[in-house]
């Protein structure tokens, strides 16, 4: 299976963020930010960990969202259509989640897809029929795979009660779209 190197860039990218805005030197890319002493729910300070799971969770969302719809229009096969309406919902629903979360604990998310998710849209929208089928369902293999790492990740190391417990509802659903899409890769 081909490895897409989108999501390891987008983690990179939320850590180098989240260190520019620590250091003061900022950057082109939207930065997350945290009140200096307590969330608003008074939970104490979001540890690095939390503000770099919801940053980078979103950005995915984000860019699930806009994938699965565009594997909803060009998909070639009924498996892939489908594959990419489950998944452009599931993580608008997820999505409405996680800023929720993120606002209640005071952390800012990014607007837009991370650099390297909307160099993957442009390539994938240049695509047509089996190569994109193909190619779409490598990059959602490997980013499913990604995410639920990170999900573990935040589950045994994160801080935040509100954070770990959104993270403990994701993964089920990050489980159940990495088995739907290997299942859509196998039957193709």
């Amino acid at each position: 299976m081909q490895r897409h190197p989108y999501l390891l860039a987008l983690s990179a990218a939320a850590v180098i963020a989240a260190v520019g805005t620590a250091c003061g030197t900022g950057g082109a890319q939207p930065t997350v930010t945290v009140s200096p002493t307590t969330s608003p729910t008074g939970e104490g300070r979001l540890s690095q960990q939390d503000r770099s799971w919801l940053t980078e969770i979103h950005q995915v969302n984000l860019a699930e969202v806009e994938l699965g719809n565009l594997a909803e229009k060009k998909g070639a096969t009924s498996a892939v259509r489908s594959v990419g309406r489950r998944l452009a919902n599931d993580h608008t629903h997820l999505d409405d989640k996680v800023t929720s979360v993120a606002r209640r604990t005071g952390v800012s998310l990014p607007g837009s897809v991370a650099p390297a998710d909307a160099e993957v849209a442009k390539r994938l929208k240049e695509e047509s029929g089996k190569a994109f089928d193909q190619d779409y369902l490598a990059t959602m293999a490997s980013g499913h795979e990604k995410a639920i790492a990170d999900t573990k990740t935040q589950i045994s190391q994160g801080s935040s009660q509100q954070v770990i417990a959104l993270a403990k509802q994701a993964l089920p659903h990050l489980r159940e779209h990495l088995a739907m899409v290997r299942k859509a890769q196998s039957s193709g």
